[in-house]
């Protein structure tokens, strides 16, 4: 049963979402998934029902219902069964399902949460679960096992898709549903470095610096001379006490450009590289040279700092 939090989080999701789509083109017919192979689906009574063709391993039929529920708008409510691994797990569970139409194409996605302990095999980063229309004669074995990085099709549009969903849930302050977004986002195209940079900077909204650490430094691999990527690991090490680190990602962000108002600063790194004359003389002097380089690229697309 889901938590009433979870039921919270999930009514806020729906309500974002645009107008009912016409039915004829909502999804049905065959799909691909990594959990199942093959599923059909169909509309019976107003509600979508997903069979899996071939069964599955933990002993689930060939043509088991796996998934029901009904579109609202571009959001697919319902239930979903997955077989499970791991001590103490049953071997399948109904669990709740939040899917959403994400591309042209047909394609949409959902993430799959089991229990503390458990995982869904075939399952992608955080539990993501890809439907893809399949092609004729398209199908493969379902998996018995984990997978390895999920086998996720990559999909720029809906990654894109998840992209400006996840921005403006960040504009509503939805730091957990934003994440979400963000990692579905990056599970469809894994070299997109404003992604990584949005989810870091939703982790951090969140107080977790770790993990926003992990993530920027993603964002920097892949682009190495955006400024926000820079400015955000300072305020990430600024909430680890890391004055080190702090300042010298903040020397790399103006150094590339940091176009800011200094004005609210962050109250972290403030805080932090204000604490003695030495750091807070250099983070006056970088603040300042960040908001003369605002004057010069007002143009440049910002996102809100942490």
């Amino acid at each position: 049963m889901a938590s009433v939090s979870r039921t919270i989080g999930l009514t806020a999701l729906i309500a974002i979402v645009p107008a009912t789509l016409r039915a004829e083109s909502l999804p049905k017919g065959s799909y691909q998934t990594d959990v199942w192979g093959r599923v059909e689906l169909n509309t019976e009574h107003d509600r979508v029902v997903g069979y899996a063709a071939e069964g599955a391993a933990c002993g689930l039929a060939p043509r088991a219902k796996v998934l029901e529920g009904e579109w609202q708008g571009r959001v697919l409510v319902g239930q979903i069964t997955v077989c499970l691994q791991g001590a103490s797990c049953p071997a399948q569970a109904s669990l709740p399902l939040l899917a959403f139409l994400g591309s042209e194409d047909g394609t949409f996605t959902t993430y799959v949460r089991p229990q503390a302990g458990c995982m869904a095999p075939g399952a992608g980063l955080g539990g993501l679960v890809v439907f893809s229309p399949a092609a004729p004669g398209e199908g493969t074995p379902v998996q018995s096992g984990p997978a390895v990085g999920g086998r996720v099709k990559r999909n720029p549009q809906a990654a894109k898709v998840a992209l400006d969903r996840g921005d403006q849930l960040m504009k509503e302050k939805n730091w957990s549903a934003a994440i979400t977004e963000f990692e579905r986002s990056i599970a469809l195209n894994e070299q997109s470095w404003a992604a990584f940079l949005s989810l870091g900077t939703a982790q951090l909204m969140r107080n977790e610096p770790r993990a926003a650490i992990e993530a920027l430094d993603k964002a920097r691999v892949i682009n190495k001379r955006e400024p926000l990527i820079y400015y955000h690991l300072a305020c990430a090490y600024s909430r680890l006490g890391d004055k080190k680190q702090a300042l010298s990602n903040l020397e790399q962000a103006v150094a590339f450009g940091l176009a800011i108002n200094p004005e609210p600063e962050d109250d972290g790194l403030s805080k932090l590289l204000g604490s003695d004359l030495g750091s807070s003389a250099r983070y006056t002097l970088l603040m300042q040279r960040a908001a003369n380089n605002s004057k010069a690229s007002a143009g440049r697309r910002q996102s809100p700092g942490p």
